[in-house]
C-alpha cells in the first residue's frame, strides 16, 4: 500500500476506504459536538486539558458505542479489542489497523491519531494527551499537526462566507477552515508549510468526502504566487517564541512574525472587494497599542481593517498557559517553566497579550478600527458576538 500522496495531492484508494468506514461508524453513534457536550460538558476542544483529562475519561466510562468512540478517538484512551470491535466491527477494526490508524499494545488498542469534531466535520489530528505517533496513517514525519482548538472554532464561526468564491486557507493544519467553507465555495486552496499537515488535511478531505479542496505544501503565499482570491483565511502560529518550537506554535519573539507576513501578502492576493480574516494573539510591548502595532503592517494595503478584541491578558496569563505541559514532570517543573517564561517576556518588554480577530477588506476606504468583542451583560446582552461584529462591519454598518 502506498503512503498518503503528498506530491500528487491524493489519498490512496485503500486508505480512503478505511477513512470512509471510520466516518460511517462514528456517524452511526452520533459522534459529534452535541454528543461530546452531553458526555463531557465541553464547548471547545481544549476544554479538556491535562488537568481534567482523567475525570473526563471517568465521565465517559459507559459501555455504549458512543462512549467507546469518545474515549478512543477524543480522549485518546486505549480500549480493549472487544470494545473497539463493538464500535467499528471486526472487519473495519482490522482495516483501520492495517491503514495505520489503530495500534495494538499490551492487549489494548490505541488510536494513533485523534478525531475532533466541528459541526458535521470529523477532523484527524495528532494526539493531544500522548506523544504524536510519527508514522500514523503512513503520514510523512514532521512537526505535530495540532488538533483544532478554541481559536480554530472561533475563527470558523466568524468566517464570512459567500456562494461561489475562491478561497485561500493559510496555515491550514488539519484543514478545518478549508473543509468548512468548501460546500459554498467555487474552489478552496489550503496551504501549510508542513508536509505532514498538508498530507493530513488531504486525509481529512477524504474522511469527510469533501471535494473541491486543493492542498498545497509551502510557505504561506509561495504556492499561490500570481493568484488572487475572494476570501483569505489564516490561523497562523502566534506564541512568542522563547525558543524555536514546532511550526504550529512559534510566532517569533513577540508572536506576530507569521501574521505580519499574512497581512503583507493581502494586497497581492485579494481581489478588489475581497476579504481576509485571521485569528491570532498579539504580545504588545509596554506603552504600545493595537493601532500603533498593527497600523504599520497595513500601510501598503488598499483597503480597510478591523480588529475585534476577544480577550486581554497579562504576561502571567501567557506564562501559565504555555507552561501547562510541564505539569507532567511535577509542580516544581511547572513553577520553573512559569518563571522562565516570565523572565523572557520581561526581557521582551511585553505588557499585555491580546487575542483578536483581524478582518480586512480590499477597497477604496482606508482605515483601521478596533472594537471590543468581549461579552458584556447587565443582565441583557450589551455587546454583539464577534461573528456578528465581523458580518455587520463588512456590510458597512
Amino acid at each position: 500500500m502506498r503512503a498518503v500522496g503528498v506530491g500528487s495531492g491524493k489519498v490512496n484508494v485503500q486508505r480512503a476506504a478505511a477513512l470512509q468506514a471510520l466516518a460511517a461508524a462514528l456517524r452511526r453513534v452520533a459522534y459529534g459536538p452535541e454528543r461530546l457536550r452531553e458526555c463531557l460538558g465541553v464547548r471547545y476542544p481544549d476544554d479538556v486539558g491535562l488537568l481534567n483529562h482523567a475525570p473526563a475519561v471517568a465521565r465517559c466510562a459507559g459501555s455504549a458505542a458512543a462512549d467507546i468512540a469518545a474515549r478512543l478517538f477524543y480522549l485518546e484512551n486505549p480500549e480493549s479489542p472487544a470494545a473497539v470491535r463493538r464500535l467499528l466491527g471486526a472487519a473495519d477494526t482490522r482495516a483501520l489497523t492495517e491503514a495505520g490508524l489503530l495500534r495494538a499494545a499490551a492487549g489494548r488498542l490505541r488510536a494513533r491519531l485523534r478525531v475532533d469534531v466541528h459541526g458535521g466535520l470529523l477532523l484527524l489530528a495528532d494526539r493531544r494527551f500522548a506523544a504524536p505517533d510519527a508514522t500514523a496513517l503512513g503520514l510523512p514525519r514532521g512537526d505535530m499537526v495540532y488538533p483544532p482548538g478554541t481559536d480554530s472554532v472561533m475563527l470558523a464561526e466568524a468566517v464570512p462566507t459567500r456562494e461561489g468564491e475562491r478561497v485561500l486557507d493559510l496555515c491550514t493544519g488539519s484543514g478545518i477552515q478549508a473543509l468548512q467553507v468548501a460546500p459554498r465555495a467555487a474552489g478552496v486552496t489550503a496551504v501549510d508549510i508542513g508536509l505532514r499537515a498538508a498530507a493530513l488535511a488531504r486525509c481529512n478531505a477524504a474522511l469527510n468526502g469533501i471535494v473541491g479542496v486543493t492542498v498545497r505544501q509551502g510557505d504561506l503565499y509561495a504556492p499561490v504566487r500570481g493568484e488572487q482570491f475572494d476570501l483569505v483565511i489564516a490561523n497562523p502560529p502566534f506564541v512568542p517564541a522563547r525558543r524555536r518550537g514546532p511550526a504550529y506554535h512559534s510566532g517569533g519573539p513577540r508572536g506576530d512574525r507569521v501574521l505580519r507576513r499574512v497581512v503583507a501578502g493581502l494586497e497581492a492576493h485579494l481581489r478588489p472587494g475581497g476579504r481576509a480574516i485571521a485569528i491570532s494573539h498579539l504580545a504588545l510591548r509596554r506603552g504600545e497599542t493595537l493601532q500603533s502595532a498593527v497600523g504599520p503592517w497595513l500601510r501598503g494595503f488598499a483597503g480597510r481593517a478591523l480588529i475585534v478584541v476577544l480577550e486581554r491578558g497579562t504576561p502571567i496569563d501567557l506564562a501559565a498557559a504555555q507552561s501547562l505541559f510541564a505539569l507532567e514532570e511535577g509542580l516544581a517543573a511547572y513553577g520553573r517553566e512559569v518563571r522562565d517564561w516570565l523572565a523572557y517576556l520581561h526581557r521582551q518588554r511585553i505588557g499585555e497579550v491580546v487575542a483578536l480577530l483581524l478582518v480586512a477588506e480590499r477597497g477604496p476606504r482606508r482605515r483601521l478600527e478596533v472594537r471590543d468583542g468581549a461579552p458584556r451583560s447587565l443582565p441583557i446582552p450589551l455587546s454583539q458576538p464577534p461573528p456578528v461584529m465581523v458580518k455587520n462591519w463588512l456590510a458597512g454598518s
